[in-house]
């Protein structure tokens, strides 16, 4: 969801040679999926691309909480979220 229906509020990255830091946020219209109305992604890596670390809310993993956190070993953690 990145069309007419999004805007993009967030758009960050910082290179630090070896390791990077991105972050993206998008005002979506509220829906079960963006309850809050914002699309997110948090993210710290290497220069080879791969994530070291990630949160986010993308509905990509069905099994996985709203709010989530991609490990290294490639596993989904589910994250508590309070809110805005």
């Amino acid at each position: 969801m990145t069309g007419d229906d999004a805007q993009q509020i967030i758009n960050v990255t910082r290179d630090f040679g070896d390791r990077y830091a991105e972050i993206t946020a998008y005002r979506v219209p509220t829906s079960d999926r963006y309850p809050e109305g914002i699309k997110y992604s948090m993210q710290y890596g290497n220069a080879a691309g791969e994530t070291i670390i990630r949160y986010d809310n993308f509905p990509d993993h069905p099994d996985a909480a709203h709010h989530h956190k991609h490990r290294t070993d490639g596993t989904v953690v589910d994250v508590d979220f309070d809110g805005l």
